[in-house]
């Protein structure tokens, strides 16, 4: 999943990042989707389960970009993997509540901007108004206790290692600026995710962030011109085609800079 934080820049950004898939095309080579045809037993949705449904494809396969900024976000758990997300979520802006009755990773986090720590016993309160829960205590009654009640406080849950109790999955991610690129397995096979993500960090660099700043700089002006999405979606391909990112590569920012205007400028004057 690729996100530009522009949704003129067209929706799978696929001619300027043909490298995502030639990398994994390297990396997969024939690769074999799983047979689902056995599935798992499906446990009681009382207990508070997820359970797969028997029409559907692998579990978490519909990827979404969610805002939290501002938003409350419960974490369960005080070991690293708990520590990491809360932190990742922070710095998105989110307003991260942890609970654990030993924070032996997560006490590193006191005192950072928009984390609270708490202990001594849960408060399902806690959960009302949360958009998501992360749950990762390691004790796993406890951990399904907790997804249940968030479940009924319509939160969406992700309990760390437990795929029937989860809604959702975090896939390996890689940033540049305000590109986004997400590597799922639908929970199969972490591990292959981060490897994945691993070897686009070595072919998509830093340019693209810079390359997405010079874009959100002329976005104004394109989005005010008046003139139709599918005009405004053609600039976008040409702009994204264009040498700038090259440029960005050798010649440096201002030739990029001045390949953008002078294309957004042959656009403009051919209305």
């Amino acid at each position: 999943m690729i996100r530009t934080g522009d949704e003129d820049l067209g929706l799978d950004m696929a001619h300027d990042l043909m490298a995502v898939r030639a990398a994994i095309g390297r990396v997969l080579g024939r690769w074999r989707r799983p047979d689902t045809s056995r599935r798992a037993e499906v446990r009681d949705r009382d207990e508070g389960a997820h359970p797969e449904d028997a029409r559907a494809g692998a579990p978490f396969a519909f990827p979404i970009m969610l805002d939290v900024r501002s938003r409350r976000v419960v974490v369960v758990g005080g070991g690293r993997e708990a520590a990491n997300k809360a932190r990742a979520l922070a710095d998105l802006g989110a307003a991260v509540l942890i609970w654990s009755s030993v924070h032996s990773e997560t006490s590193e986090l006191i005192g950072l901007r928009g984390i609270e720590l708490h202990s001594g016993r849960f408060v399902a309160g806690w959960l009302d108004g949360a958009l998501l829960a992360i749950i990762a205590s390691g004790e796993r009654d406890l951990d399904r206790r907790i997804a249940a009640d968030a479940r009924t406080r319509g939160v969406l849950v992700n309990t760390v290692d437990d795929i029937p109790y989860c809604d959702w999955s975090a896939p390996a991610i890689l940033r540049r600026g305000n590109l986004t690129i997400a590597v799922a397995t639908g929970g199969i096979a972490p591990s292959l995710a981060v490897r994945l993500r691993d070897r686009l960090a070595d072919e998509i660099g830093p340019e693209y962030a810079d390359l997405l700043e010079a874009f959100g700089q002329v976005r104004p002006r394109i989005t005010a011109s008046g003139r139709s999405f599918a005009d405004r979606r053609r600039l976008w391909y040409e702009l994204v085609d264009g040498p700038a990112l090259e440029h960005l590569r050798g010649a440096g920012p201002d030739a990029a800079h001045h390949a953008i205007a002078t294309t957004i400028a042959a656009w403009e004057a051919s209305r």
